[in-house]
């Protein structure tokens, strides 16, 4: 018995996977836990009404927005500096960008309380928190790569120049695949060696 081939749906609906994760010091203990932490994020087309992308053209600007929120009874109580640092890597070997694309600071003063989940819940709040990093054309050039977005904290004040991580608070979210092409690049070029 033959099993029929499995074609994929025709059109295809763009799918915008992540990878996340995000610690605490309570990340550890049984629930509920006393902070939480959630990231996601999202490459656009500024020129396309910011349009959410998973391809690039390397002649065109491209915005890269972070989210990320803590949550619990604790959310409320911390205070400092956020690092949100962006990486990235070909994952071709063709692609010559690699490493650091960019970082910002976002003191904590800066988050928006959003209401709690379930609503009612009192004894959790939601801080949330975003920057956008604008890319002009040609930063990356063409190829396949990883984004990988790491945020960490510190308990001193952003203006004061923090030099010290706070222990096990750490959110990454990883674009498994971006692609940067350009449009005059050779036609299915082989493989190299």
């Amino acid at each position: 018995m033959t099993t029929p081939v499995q074609w994929p749906p025709c059109p295809q609906p763009e799918s915008f996977p992540l990878l996340t994760g995000f610690i605490t010091p309570s990340s550890d203990l049984p629930p509920p836990p006393g902070l939480s932490g959630g990231i996601s994020l999202d490459v656009t087309d500024p020129s396309e009404n910011n349009e959410r992308i998973r391809v690039v053209e390397t002649d065109t600007a491209w915005d890269l927005t972070v989210k990320w929120c803590i949550c619990g009874p604790f959310a409320e109580f911390l205070c400092g500096c956020w690092c949100v640092q962006v990486f990235i890597d070909d994952i071709d070997g063709v692609g010559t960008t690699s490493g650091p694309l960019g970082s910002k600071r976002v003191d904590s003063s800066t988050g928006v309380v959003v209401p709690s989940t379930p609503p009612g819940d009192d004894d959790t709040s939601r801080r949330c928190f975003t920057a956008t990093f604008r890319f002009p054309a040609r930063r990356v050039t063409p190829g396949v790569y990883n984004l990988v977005v790491v945020i960490t904290f510190s308990t001193t004040p952003c203006d004061k120049n923090p030099s010290k991580l706070a222990n096990d608070i750490l959110g990454y979210a990883v674009i498994p695949v971006l692609v940067f092409y350009d449009e005059d690049a050779p036609f299915c070029p082989p493989p190299p060696g």
